[in-house]
């Protein structure tokens, strides 16, 4: 193997490299080190990119943040030179130079200090299209800065070089894409190698951006490989869009006469550094009516560059429109409709390489408060969430709680506690409005009513009833009672559906007023009775329930094979059942009662 330093006619400065590793037999080995025009500061985390004769790139990688060095492979003996990139500064290129087969060649490379701004490019006036951004000298210009970013994240993706955490979050809005219905979130704990990758640059191209059918509707949003393939660059026109004092963008949209569902959208740069920041668009050239388009489809792409020169992808999100039918109230007739307006997104939590976490994302949107109880006291245990999954936490010891990661929308903030679940009470949600410019967390307090209005909203707001029931033995007994609980199975899984049977032994004193001849009559037969399903997560309530009067009890299964016109008729459920019968008796001068109750298998 031979090594040779080749000089660049229009360098200054002479590299002095410290040895590396030997290079495998017959490998075509570039090495070098970047720095600056004085030739005394490393230039780490610049893209060093290998390139032939016919100015194909052949292999790209990054100098080392603290030492500027790189090595580049070459595919085979020819002539090559190597072209420095940094986002913000002039690209700087080597004198071109031969390689043999097997032979080490060391390159000397500097680059200019001085940083270049996109401050001041304004639009040109006139709806020029340019189809390859070199054509047209503003737009290359902000192009170039932007093929930088995206050449650095497609390349840091295809090396695999970090592991995501990832949080996913579905959201069902309504109509008018302003109101969240539901959110479901699923948090992606096993690192993945990318945030978030496209279809091909090809299929895309070819067959478009979104498949849409009766069944089903597929979108897909740009990366960073579609963005930088010929065949996006020959079928989307470029132009150069102000976005004030901070931004400069760069517009992109089809081509005339493409007919296949397609995107057009802005590419953002700092104007300071020339940084990309976020790539927006929407979806157009849909087969769809104009009232699906008012759900303005599209999405955004946000990248984001680490110290050592590698690009990510920290979040992307993609906004759909639902079809749906309706009656049409002149005709009778089902018509399509605009039933909602879906989103998916996807936000990096944390980025994790060789030396640590390098990445950490922010918390975003967040509404935080507190959980009162009726006293005004902060309220402990309380579950705040939003309808679905996912979007959910606890209040801590002072009730106080806090949501992250939320959209630009209104959401229904809910909540609910053990002691409101037991009596299957729902307080009223709350709606909070998040807007684009919402930075602090949004500050609401949600109040607990007390017992008394719990009861009243879930027994009725009439109270318990006037007229009082005769017990076996004559005395009156007043339905002031209620009875909430909880049903678990053997494991202390809740049993949904299980219904409760009540008996006791009494009777309502109208009954007197329709038996002509009391003597005839048995009162001691006559039984009241209450039926009362388990809710989904297992809790029961009965309202006006006599009290100071001992009470049969007895759970039945959804699905359990018993007679229960028998069990209806019974007069007494301990004769039928003496093993599974639980007899209470609420105390009149305190009747609320929790019974928690299992069912054996």
């Amino acid at each position: 193997m031979r090594t040779r330093s080749i000089r660049a006619g229009i360098l200054t400065a002479l590299v002095a490299l410290q040895a590396a590793a030997a290079s495998a037999v017959h490998a075509q080995v570039v090495r070098g080190r970047l720095v600056d025009a004085d030739g005394d500061t490393a230039i780490g985390g610049a893209m060093m990119t290998l390139m032939d004769r016919d100015g194909s790139a052949v292999e790209r990688t990054l100098t080392n943040t603290a030492t500027g060095l790189f090595e580049l492979r070459a595919p085979g003996p020819g002539g090559y030179r190597v072209r420095a990139e940094r986002i913000g500064y002039a690209t700087t290129f080597s004198a071109f130079f031969e390689i043999s087969a097997g032979e080490t060649v060391t390159v000397e490379v500097s680059a200019p200090v001085e940083a270049l701004s996109l401050a001041g490019i304004t639009a040109a006036v006139g709806p020029r299209c340019e189809v390859r951004p070199e054509e047209g000298m503003a737009v290359a210009r902000v192009w170039n800065e932007a093929r930088k970013a995206l050449a650095a994240a497609a390349w840091t993706q295809d090396r695999g070089l970090y592991r995501y955490e990832m949080l996913g979050i579905n959201r069902l809005l309504d109509a008018r894409g302003q109101r969240v219905e539901v959110e479901d979130r699923a948090y992606r704990q096993s690192l993945v190698p990318a945030p978030y990758v496209a279809r091909a640059a090809d299929s895309l191209v070819s067959q478009g951006f979104a498949r849409l059918s009766a069944d089903a509707s597929e979108f897909w949003a740009p990366d960073a490989d579609v963005l930088l393939s010929d065949a996006f660059l020959d079928t989307h026109c470029l132009r150069i869009r102000s976005g004030g004092r901070a931004l400069v963008g760069l517009d992109f949209e089809p081509v005339p006469d493409r007919d296949v569902p397609d995107i057009a959208g802005t590419l953002w740069l700092d104007a300071a550094t020339a940084e990309l920041q976020r790539v927006d668009f929407r979806y157009v050239n849909l087969p769809v009516p104009q009232w699906l388009m008012d759900a303005s489809p599209g999405g955004a792409v946000v990248f984001r560059g680490l110290p050592n020169g590698t690009w990510i992808v920290t979040s992307w999100h993609i906004r759909m429109f639902s079809a749906g039918a309706a009656e049409n109230p002149l005709t009778g007739r089902l018509a399509p409709t605009l039933e909602g307006v879906t989103t998916t997104h996807g936000e990096v939590l944390r980025v994790h390489g060789d030396e640590g976490v390098v990445f950490e994302g922010e918390s975003g949107r967040r509404v935080a408060g507190t959980v009162v109880d009726s006293l005004g006291v902060g309220l402990p245990g309380a579950l705040v969430y939003v309808e679905g999954s996912g979007t959910r936490t606890v209040t801590d010891a002072d009730g106080r709680f806090e949501l992250d990661h939320l959209g630009v929308a209104t959401y229904e903030l809910r909540f609910t506690h053990p002691d409101l679940e037991q009596l299957r009470y729902a307080p009223e949600p709350i709606e909070v409005a998040l807007r684009p410019e919402t930075t602090s967390p949004v500050e609401v307090t949600l109040e607990a009513p007390s017992m008394s209005e719990i009861l009243d909203d879930v027994c009725g707001s009439d109270g318990p009833p006037g007229v009082p029931l005769i017990s076996g033995n004559g005395k009156a007994v007043w339905r002031t009672g209620i009875l909430t609980g909880r049903v678990t199975d053997e494991d202390g899984n809740p049993v949904e559906d299980a219904t409760l049977h009540l008996l006791a032994k009494a009777h309502e004193a109208a009954l007197f007023a329709q038996v002509r001849d009391p003597g005839t009559f048995a009162f001691e037969d006559q039984r009241v009775r209450w039926e009362e399903k388990t809710s989904s997560s297992g809790f029961f309530r009965a309202c006006w329930l006599p009290a100071d009067l001992p009470i049969e009890l007895m759970i039945l299964g959804e699905d359990e094979n018993v007679d229960r016109g028998a069990l209806r008729a019974a007069l007494s459920l301990a004769d039928l059942y003496p093993h599974r019968v639980t007899t209470l008796t609420i105390d009149g001068e305190s009747p609320h009662r929790r019974l928690d109750l299992r069912v054996e298998g």
